[in-house]
């Protein structure tokens, strides 16, 4: 990548993802707090707060990169196992006991982001509320 070039098309596939999975968000009202952040025990993707709510959101993204065919057939929020859904609950209880986050109604959300190798179309997104 030359100096003053970026595109966005060669980030990793996760951080792609994570960038699709904001943008969608944002859209759908929620405010993203925080990325990438890391806890003793692991990772929050993203953390983001239902403006009308003022629900936090503790987000989950999946993606998946597919060669050809349906790209809707490929299903990425498959991967969350019952041991990553536990674990999305031990790192949103790490959270709510910070005291920024203290009192606050909590849920975790997961965001299934579906790209098609080659295409520059927008991906296919799949959001999950209060999926764990």
């Amino acid at each position: 990548m030359g100096w003053g070039l970026w595109d966005p098309d060669r980030l990793p596939l996760g951080a792609r993802g994570e960038r699709v999975a904001a943008r969608h968000l944002k859209r759908k009202g929620l405010r993203v707090l925080a990325r990438n952040v890391r806890l003793s025990m692991g990772e929050i993707d993203l953390l983001c707060e239902d403006r009308e709510s003022g629900v936090v959101v503790v987000v989950e993204v999946k993606s998946r990169m597919v060669d050809s065919g349906d790209p809707r057939s490929a299903h990425p929020e498959d991967t969350v196992t019952s041991a990553k859904r536990a674990k999305l609950r031990t790192l949103t209880t790490a959270l709510v006991r910070d005291a920024r986050f203290s009192g606050r109604s909590v849920r975790i959300d997961v965001v299934a982001v579906v790209f098609e190798k080659g295409k520059r179309r927008a991906a296919i997104v799949r959001h999950y509320e209060s999926a764990v």
